[in-house]
């Protein structure tokens, strides 16, 4: 078997494993904060890994693919939202609003390693 053929092998396989790291369902509040005009929306994680997200927003507001937000997750032990507890991230993936929601995927600015007092429920 020559090199190539190894290469032909390996291709279908790198095509569909897309994400660096796996996902878990989980349904987590989030707000999302829009950086271009400082608008918030309400929503909730589908899905959450280290690198990324998949969201759905509730309300009339669209995000676009390519659009830079933060995003505040629901925190048990501090109901505020606070700058410094946002984690920036950019819309890589933007499906159309239907009934008013939006199913989103964001990938993280920087590895989250512990997203320190969630609750992590499995998604239903």
């Amino acid at each position: 078997m020559t090199s190539d053929d190894r290469l032909t092998e390996m291709k279908p396989a790198m095509i569909n494993d897309r994400r660096a790291h796996d996902r878990e369902a989980c349904e987590i509040a989030v707000k999302l904060r829009r950086s271009a005009n400082a608008t918030y929306s309400c929503g909730r994680t589908l899905d959450l890994s280290i690198s990324g997200a998949g969201i759905e927003l509730l309300g009339p507001r669209e995000a676009h693919e390519g659009e830079r937000i933060a995003i505040a997750f629901e925190n048990l032990r501090c109901p505020v939202t606070r700058a410094a507890r946002m984690v920036g991230a950019q819309v890589v993936r933007a499906e159309p609003m239907l009934d008013g929601r939006q199913r989103i995927a964001v990938r993280f600015d920087a590895l989250q390693m512990g997203l320190e007092g969630l609750e992590l429920p499995a998604a239903a």
